[in-house]
């Protein structure tokens, strides 16, 4: 998600501008969000606590909040797949190794049997995050142009812009290797990205040529850093810069230590005893997610500037206690009076859309009781029935009609048990 967050981006300005932020509805979001931050920042001025480092905890916490229907929806949603699990493995057991067209269609079938009998969809889980990740977008570019949003900011860098474009400092920012081009958001998006070095070798280049210009670039430097001041050090610059100068600067080294911390316990936190027990593969692939993810949350928090990285921080705390509260209600309650009500749930919202379209009968009570494709033509048999049968048995039942989906997988079985024998024979006459 990082990585996608951070290529999003056509320029390498922190101005949110192109690539998808650019996009429509993410750009409005963008929009909405930085009206947010401004009054947010004005409030928090009014009170006489004005910090740009606690307006980011704020409305990162707001987000977060507005987006909790959907987290925890989610969560529900993986707490179900977890109590599925064992049906889910049985069916993909039974499918095992058969690659075939027709094998491959029973086994979705199945599959889709299954989470109808539980009151949940295939794609649940992927519904929620793909709503929120339109609004994480707009959140994350939102946070990289701060000194757009604020007035009391971006006043204070206009008039550094205006004072360097003047012909006679371009030698000055030759030297330094400053580039400043395209718009004045562009400009402002460049230089709040500088490191306190750089804005030292500026205002020492321009002093040397204009002793007032370059007072009037130090004293609104000055506003600038104090606005970006939070627990002593620099928002705008990266953690591993802020290491590098050392003294108290140091301190920002906590924001990508309790990024991957967090991020670690989190998914911890969310691993559930069926979970652990998954096939192999899967149980590899959890593995080595709860590694990567926190380390890559401590990469990018150590090279991004300290603004972004509490962003990222508080977003990993609050999801480790949300996750925590969630682990303990589910711990209260009873699963099976859960799975019940939420298939519940779901039939009375399967029902209204069956009345709007003049249809009626329960096809989820229909899909929670009988197989897939109605493979045994008597009668109806459970999930874990079906998940653990084959083919073959299900046709010494009775003969399925013709042309039908049990028809072509009794072929397929057919075919292959034809192979076996002649494999066997062969081995016979061998001997």
């Amino acid at each position: 998600m990082l990585n996608f967050l951070l290529s999003c981006t056509s320029s390498s300005s922190a101005s949110a501008t192109g690539g998808c932020y650019d996009w429509p509805v993410i750009k409005q979001i963008i929009i909405v969000f930085g009206w947010v931050i401004e009054y947010l920042y004005k409030f928090l001025d009014l009170i006489g606590i004005a910090n740009i480092g606690l307006c980011i905890i704020i409305f990162t916490l707001l987000v977060k909040c507005c987006l909790l229907p959907l987290t925890v929806k989610q969560q529900r949603f993986t707490k179900l797949q977890a109590i599925m699990q064992p049906e889910i493995s049985a069916v993909q057991a039974k499918y095992k190794g058969r690659t075939d067209t027709y094998a491959q269609q029973a086994m979705q079938a199945e599959l889709k049997a299954v989470y109808s009998k539980y009151g949940v969809s295939q794609m649940g889980g992927c519904l929620q995050s793909f709503i929120q990740m339109p609004v994480l977008i707009a959140l994350y570019g939102a946070l990289r142009q701060i000194p757009l949003l604020l007035e009391d900011m971006r006043a204070p860098f206009e008039t550094i812009v205006e004072l360097i474009n003047e012909s006679k400092f371009a030698d000055v920012l030759t030297e330094i290797e400053l580039t400043l081009s395209g718009t004045t958001d562009n400009q402002i998006s460049t230089l709040y990205t500088l490191s306190t070095s750089t804005w030292e070798s500026l205002i020492s280049g321009v002093t040397g040529i204009d002793a007032a210009a370059g007072q009037t670039i130090a004293d609104n430097y000055a506003t600038i850093s104090s606005m970006n001041s939070f627990l002593g050090f620099d928002i705008s610059q990266s953690p591993w810069s802020l290491m590098m100068g050392g003294g108290i600067g140091i301190v920002a080294v906590i924001l990508p230590i309790i990024a991957g911390v967090s991020q670690w316990l989190s998914m911890k936190l969310s691993q559930t005893s069926q979970s652990a027990r998954a096939n192999d593969q899967m149980a590899a692939t959890n593995r080595s997610m709860a590694l990567m993810m926190p380390l890559i949350s401590v990469f990018f928090c150590f090279t991004l500037n300290a603004g972004l990285g509490i962003y990222w921080a508080t977003s990993s705390l609050f999801q480790v206690i949300l996750q925590i509260m969630i682990n303990r209600h589910y711990r209260k309650i009873d699963m099976e009076e859960f799975v019940q009500k939420n298939l519940e749930k779901a039939e009375a919202k399967a029902k209204k859309k069956r009345e709007k379209k003049g249809q009626s009968g329960s096809a989820i009570s229909q899909a929670a009781n009988t197989n897939t494709k109605n493979l045994s033509g008597n009668a109806p048999r459970s999930i874990s029935e079906i998940a653990n049968m084959n083919v073959k048995e299900s046709q010494s039942k009775s003969a399925p009609a013709p042309g039908s989906l049990a028809e072509k997988a009794a072929m397929v079985s057919e075919l292959g048990d034809s192979a076996q024998e002649g494999s066997s024979a062969k081995k016979k006459y061998k001997k």
